[in-house]
């Protein structure tokens, strides 16, 4: 868990000199007030993209973590230009790295994972070329860990998480490059836990997609 909560924060440093570097160059230029600028006016966000997780399907230590891949599609909903609240959904997709067993499972049996989260996301940085913030989402994670075993065989046979609607959640930075008032790039870096079975699945995420940004605050 150190080491999620160490790559999450690792990110911080790097927007505040992003930050720090835009502040010096806009000493030179006048600019309008930050809270006036249309690429921060939007009513909604709408944005999807490429997602990946790095998660471990056993409560024990005889199975390695793997890596899932997949997409994410989301919504926001801005009530200021600072803050709004965002809906996210993810599906990940991977192999298990399974034992050789008896029971007629492959070594690189599938899995996939989905989430539906919820809650606040603050643009905490907003500069003409590109915004960042940090989101505190909640919700439901879907495991499923049983496609490849035959039938009558459980997960937890292995030592492998059965099938289960459980807890989630995502909390991390995300960082926006402006195209333009309406089209932003966006890489996010969450800690995403899950818990599945008695204890926390501390599980690294990330991912890379696009944003449109539609409608208006009132002003």
């Amino acid at each position: 868990m150190k080491a999620v909560v160490r790559s999450i924060l690792a990110v911080l440093p790097l927007l505040a000199i992003v930050s720090f570097s835009s502040s010096a160059r806009g000493q030179v230029t006048a600019t309008a007030p930050v809270g006036e600028n249309p690429a921060y006016m939007n009513r909604w966000d709408v944005d999807g993209g490429f997602q990946y997780s790095h998660f471990n399907p056993s409560p024990g230590r005889n199975i390695s973590a793997n890596n899932l891949v997949g997409w994410n599609v989301g919504t926001t909903a801005w009530m200021r230009p600072v803050w709004g609240i965002e809906a996210n959904m993810r599906g990940l997709y991977g192999d298990m790295d399974l034992p050789s067993n008896s029971y007629g499972v492959p070594t690189n049996a599938k899995m996939s994972e989905y989430l539906w989260l919820f809650g606040p996301t603050f643009r905490l940085i907003r500069r003409d070329s590109y915004a960042a913030g940090m989101h505190v989402l909640i919700g439901a994670a879907y495991g499923s860990f049983d496609s490849d075993f035959p039938a009558g065989i459980q997960p937890n046979a292995l030592n492998i998480y059965n099938n289960k609607l459980a807890f989630g959640s995502a909390v991390g930075a995300w960082y926006d490059h402006n195209l333009s008032p309406r089209l932003a790039a966006r890489i996010t870096a969450d800690w995403q836990p899950t818990r599945y079975g008695y204890t926390m699945q501390n599980e690294f995420a990330g991912s890379v997609g696009i944003v449109y940004k539609l409608g208006s605050l009132s002003k």
